[in-house]
């Protein structure tokens, strides 16, 4: 469960990204949708322990901005711009990174079936710089659902996918009902699958709820 309390944050001199928001995120899947600039981002990292704010912010309990030692690989993040968060040379050492944990004979054939779930076998040995976007974003999620987090965050997770591997990646995202998922997105037709919608606009939450979209999408013309 993710839950804040009259968290800010704010920017220098004196803009204010995200205003006093406070809500409870328990449903298994969620989308938070809104304008460019809106907040969504913001608030993707803020529960991701990437930006400090004021107020409380807590996901099982534990504070994002004190417990991020303790919540690391409990919660992963995929960014909207993917090139940024794969950081190993090749393919299949980007997504081994993430496999870490597991006792060493067992990572060369979690490592395949890494690969293989998400079509990425055949681009193993491929330097991570000769991918395309899309090829990047899938690398980025499948490293990040190597660590097998309790709580996924993806920012923008099929922007720059053709419709062939924006349904793989669909699939990847509400496969596990174990895992809590929140999901920022243009893609109004993804977000009608998650079981809550929040809009955010000019940094707080606008509405929530089953028809959020159709109020986004009366707001926007």
């Amino acid at each position: 469960m993710i839950e804040l309390q009259n968290v800010t944050v704010t920017a220098k001199p004196d803009a204010v990204l995200l205003d006093d928001v406070s809500l409870t995120l328990d449903a298994p899947t969620t989308a938070i949708i809104g304008e460019n600039g809106s907040g969504k981002s913001t608030l993707a990292k803020v529960l991701a322990g990437l930006l400090d704010y004021t107020g409380s912010a807590t996901i099982n309990d534990v504070e994002i901005s004190t417990g991020r030692k303790h919540l690391t690989g409990r919660v992963g993040m995929i960014i909207a711009n993917a090139a940024a968060q794969v950081i190993m040379p090749s393919v299949a050492e980007d997504v081994a990174l993430s496999l870490r944990h597991l006792p060493k004979d067992q990572r060369p054939a979690k490592l395949d079936a890494v690969l293989a779930e998400h079509d990425l076998t055949d681009l193993a040995d491929r330097p991570a710089l000769s991918l395309s976007s899309g090829q990047l974003q899938r690398l980025a999620l499948a490293s990040v659902l190597a660590t097998n987090p309790e709580v996924l965050i993806a920012d923008e997770p099929t922007t720059m996918l053709d419709a062939r591997y924006a349904k793989l990646v669909e699939h990847q995202l509400f496969a596990s009902p174990e895992r809590q998922v929140v999901l920022i997105t243009h893609d109004m037709a993804l977000a009608a699958r998650c079981d809550d919608i929040i809009w955010v606009h000019d940094a707080t939450i606008a509405h929530r709820g089953p028809d959020a979209i159709q109020q986004y999408l009366e707001h926007i013309g």
